[in-house]
């Protein structure tokens, strides 16, 4: 994946889709939203940076809108497998370097991989929301909001963090939120000390305010 998602274009705006480029939008990203739906183009154009009606198999469509500089792709076309496929075999040749699709089953998933695909969803209700989260914060592999203002996350340690031993990164007083978990190959460490260090290839466990724990991960 990319460093930092920035410009996106989010392919088909059926429930999944809509949810992901307007959560990208508010995220701070660029979002172009392409369907071949004037309506729906109509109901989202106020809520992105821009939307086109546009047939997303038309490769000089898709050429001429841009698509070959975009950070990322999304194709979400609900169930309309065929053109799933063939919107991925295009962004793929126009060199996007990073593509996630939906799915509809372990068929149309194997075909997608083969093609390229990096990231491949099965959508679930409101799902967008949870991965535009992941595309605009690379770092954290996991989210789990515990109410509408704590929240858990699963994350690689920042390189600032490596080597270093939880007294000394002391994020309890850096920014109020707290370390409960290091998960180190099929180990979990539950009972952490200040002299506990965090290892590069670790994954840690971190509880908190939803507003403390971006300020972090944007550090």
């Amino acid at each position: 994946m990319p460093e930092k998602i920035k410009n996106i274009a989010v392919i088909g705006l059926g429930r999944f889709g809509f949810s992901l480029a307007v959560n990208l939008q508010q995220l701070g990203c660029n979002v172009l939203a392409i369907d071949n739906d004037a309506d729906v183009i109509e109901s989202i154009k106020d809520s992105i940076s821009q939307a086109l009606v546009l047939d997303a198999t038309d490769e000089t469509a898709l050429r001429e809108a841009g698509i070959g500089d975009m950070d990322a792709v999304c194709i979400s076309t609900g169930r309309d497998l065929q053109s799933s496929i063939l919107t991925a075999l295009i962004v793929k040749k126009l060199g996007v370097k990073y593509i996630l699709a939906t799915a509809i089953n372990d068929l149309h998933k194997k075909i997608l991989e083969k093609i390229g695909v990096n990231l491949i969803i099965f959508p679930e209700k409101d799902m967008g929301a949870r991965i535009a989260y992941r595309l605009t914060h690379p770092t954290v592999l996991e989210r789990i909001e515990v109410s509408p203002d704590v929240e858990m996350i699963e994350i690689a340690p920042l390189d600032w963090m490596i080597g270093k031993s939880l007294e000394e990164i002391d994020l309890p007083k850096r920014y109020g939120i707290r370390i409960f978990a290091i998960r180190r190959g099929d180990k979990t460490i539950t009972e952490l000390t200040g002299s506990t260090k965090v290892l590069k290839d670790d994954k840690i466990y971190i509880y908190g305010r939803h507003s403390v724990i971006e300020r972090f991960v944007e550090h």
